[in-house]
């Protein structure tokens, strides 16, 4: 890490200071991931000022997504927050929506069978209690680190053949257009805040009651029909959802 003098003459406060140096090295590359800093004790003593200026500086950063501070461990350069765009265009599944972001998302299937219909699956779906549904758990991934937990859930009468097909690493949106002509055109996605139970956080590489972003999706496809209802939990420490509005002119 660079040598850094403060600018004792500047109206900018030293925290601010402090903060730019260290977000200009972190995004020079000076700092790589997982490096860990000094101490806020040896950060005060190298620049001349007091633990509670490092601490406000480092806190900002840690806010921004640029530092992990972990108890009896230290302060390190966090893994940067991949975008995640849950509106563009058009209607497309998250290996879709990263693959326009230069990324490309790995898939573990942890299950695949076939559950009665009940619950929230049942409601979301619009379907008789005790209809067939098929109902796939996926750990999803990118750049080896687990971004996202989801069970989706499809009317197993309509789409029997998921139940056999290797999803692995493929999407199912792919799938279900190449094998029923069956693509969502209409959803409704919802997002709110959680913490991740143990169970969660084992998968996602997080410590349990770490912050989590839980989401739910329903989709219709041209005809109508729901076709689809998927729970996500998301990990919320290197990852960012971006939403972009774009004004759509109206004929008058």
């Amino acid at each position: 890490m660079e040598t850094f003098h403060l600018n004792k003459a500047s109206r900018i406060p030293y925290y601010l200071q402090i903060e730019a140096w260290l977000r200009g090295q972190i995004e020079s590359g000076d700092l790589q991931a997982g490096d860990l800093l000094p101490s806020e004790i040896a950060l005060a003593g190298q620049l001349g000022v007091s633990r509670i200026v490092v601490r406000q500086a480092l806190t900002d950063l840690t806010h921004d997504g640029l530092l992990e501070r972990q108890r009896a461990r230290g302060t390190f350069v966090a893994h940067p927050r991949h975008r995640v765009p849950v509106l563009r265009d058009g209607l497309r599944g998250l290996t879709a929506e990263l693959a326009r972001e230069g990324l490309s998302i790995r898939s573990r299937v942890l299950s695949q069978q076939v559950v009665v219909a009940a619950g929230e699956p049942m409601h979301e779906l619009q379907v008789p209690p005790d209809t067939s549904l098929l109902e796939i758990r996926r750990l999803r991934s990118v750049q080896n680190q687990p971004l996202v937990i989801e069970t989706t859930y499809h009317p197993f009468e309509r789409f029997p053949g998921l139940l056999h097909t290797d999803l692995t690493d493929r999407s199912i949106y792919e799938i279900l257009e190449q094998d029923y002509d069956a693509h969502p055109v209409e959803a409704c996605d919802r997002f709110v805040a959680d913490a991740a139970s143990k169970a969660d956080a084992q998968l996602l590489g997080i410590q349990p009651g770490a912050p989590v972003l839980r989401g739910k999706r329903t989709a219709k496809d041209k005809s109508g029909q729901l076709m689809e209802f998927t729970l996500s939990i998301y990990r919320a420490d290197q990852y960012q959802f971006v939403i972009e509005y774009k004004e759509v002119k109206q004929n008058r």
